[in-house]
């Protein structure tokens, strides 16, 4: 779990994690909601990825668990089946995650064809 100090740019006195009750849990439960984040940009320097990672830190300082998918070698929609090992590991995420975030640069007024290619990929039915 991420603490504050290991995030200098938030102001702990005014970070406050969600509690329990704001949760709607128990008392005294332990629970980490399991968040998939997803970045549109194969970039050495992506600013999405950045970003991802920096929503990562929050997250897991409010106390979820994160997992990150790396988009780079996931093969475009139909052009490979669901056995591909970036399919199959970013189905597997999937399933995993109770929530997710997506994070992508906008090419000409739209996310990009990376970001696409992982949503179409994941069976959200």
């Amino acid at each position: 779990m991420t603490s504050l100090n290991d995030l200098p740019n938030i102001d702990s006195g005014l970070f406050k994690a969600p509690s329990n009750e704001q949760l709607r849990l128990p008392q005294g439960a332990e629970y980490k909601p399991k968040i998939l984040l997803l970045y549109g940009s194969l970039r050495e320097r992506s600013f999405s990825r950045l970003a991802v990672e920096e929503a990562a830190r929050l997250l897991n300082a409010m106390g979820a668990e994160t997992r990150i998918f790396a988009p780079r070698g996931l093969p475009l929609p139909d052009t490979e089946d669901t056995s591909h090992p970036k399919v199959d590991e970013l189905r597997q995420l999937a399933q995993w995650s109770e929530g997710m975030v997506w994070c992508s640069p906008e090419r000409h007024g739209a996310m990009t064809g990376i970001m696409k290619a992982q949503i179409d990929w994941i069976p959200l039915s």
